[in-house]
């Protein structure tokens, strides 16, 4: 009766992460470049494989030898899901989407910190620092980084459009038409591994060195590609990549295993109230 307790509260506490999980995807269904996120089971087992050669122990076991009774599941690993989310059209000319693998760069004042995201919905702001200049900004205040982890600067002397590489195309204003190329373009980060990569809210991302091997860099992890690498479209936006009815289904079937297990924990804590009436 017991171990039918451990099995069913373990279970309880694995199938409500799944619910979260499923319950954030489908919160952010309609959220710019949202990533959903997939969450697996492991078997929990009651002991270690051997018994450390006490063989005393082994008498009377019910099991093939070096195996032991399971507890259950438990929550295993919650992997990003980096499949392309589907092109929303929006003529913005600050709307980029990446095709293909790659995260934007997103730089904060007075911060070191690089954060990454799909999101590549961005507006203009002035400079404080330099009137007539302009920043490329996400919702969050963040500025869009080149290629060199600088911000992203605009003159409102030109007129700018961006091409498939993520170049920048200046036209001066002032009437002769000049067009030319700037040294900045939109810096795109290929994460060569990003389930390493932890949330951090609103959207973004950043290096997760909790999960890197000892004495590794993150910024080994992380490598700007070069123009021509990467395909960007501007006046588009990527779309989330979550699959609402799978999100539903999964979420219906982890409610309906949670409330199973509920029920067991109830049956279970009946018969130990039984028992330990009739030792009384």
């Amino acid at each position: 009766m017991n171990t039918s307790l451990y099995i069913s509260s373990g279970a309880l506490q694995a199938y409500q992460q799944k619910i979260d999980t499923a319950a954030n995807n489908v919160a952010n269904v309609n959220t710019n470049g949202f990533k959903r996120k997939d969450m697996s089971f492991s078997e929990v087992l009651a002991s270690q494989i051997n018994n450390q050669g006490r063989t005393s122990q082994e008498v009377g076991r019910m099991t093939p030898n070096g195996v032991r009774v399971s507890y259950g599941v438990r929550a295993g690993l919650t992997q990003l899901d980096t499949a392309q989310g589907q092109a929303v059209q929006t003529d913005n000319p600050f709307d980029f989407m990446i095709q293909g693998k790659g995260f934007f760069q997103i730089g904060y004042p007075g911060s070191n910190e690089v954060k990454y995201t799909r999101d590549g919905s961005f507006h203009l702001s002035p400079d404080p620092t330099s009137p007539g200049n302009y920043h490329l900004v996400n919702a969050n205040g963040g500025y869009l980084l080149d290629q060199t982890g600088s911000p992203i600067e605009l003159n409102g002397n030109y007129e700018v459009s961006f091409d498939d590489k993520g170049q920048m195309q200046l036209r001066d204003k002032s009437g002769n038409g000049e067009q030319f190329i700037s040294p900045q373009q939109v810096g795109i980060a290929d994460i060569q591994n990003p389930h390493v990569l932890q949330s951090v809210g609103d959207n973004e991302f950043v290096i997760d060195t909790s999960v890197l091997p000892a004495g590794a860099n993150p910024a080994s992890y992380v490598r700007v590609m070069a123009p021509g690498e990467v395909q960007i479209a501007s006046g588009y936006l990527e779309g989330s990549n979550v699959d609402l009815t799978q999100e539903m289904t999964d979420l219906m079937t982890a409610q309906r295993s949670f409330q199973m297990n509920s029920r067991a924990i109830s049956y279970a804590d009946q018969m130990v109230g039984i028992a330990n009436g009739i030792l009384k």
